[in-house]
């Protein structure tokens, strides 16, 4: 089973790079991919989507180790409450780069 495991996690992982949304300008126009990757560079998006992939990693080791219900929910809330909270940070620092997700 170890034997598939790995080749499992890396689909997985650059599938899950592969749906990062794209960006666009404030006037909504595509963005130069060399100014995209600057803005997020300075907005550090890459790093803080790595802490948040590990809390996720261990959100599940928590919710696995607990025995009860409504331990499990609330590991999953505040769970939510980091992820929402990262996500603000990412659009914050962007938007002042001059960037927004898509509607």
């Amino acid at each position: 089973m170890k034997v598939f495991s790995l080749p499992l996690l890396l689909v997985a992982l650059s599938l899950a790079s592969g749906c990062q949304p794209k960006w666009l300008r404030l006037d909504g126009s595509s963005a130069d991919e060399a100014r995209l990757e600057k803005a997020k560079k300075t907005c550090r998006v890459d790093r803080k989507l790595a802490a948040l992939e590990r809390a996720r990693e261990e959100r599940d080791d928590d919710m696995a180790k607990s025995s009860t219900n409504e331990a499990k929910m609330l590991i999953k809330e505040d769970f939510d409450a980091v992820e929402r909270q990262v996500y603000k940070e990412i659009d914050i620092c962007m938007h002042g780069e001059g960037y927004k997700r898509p509607s």
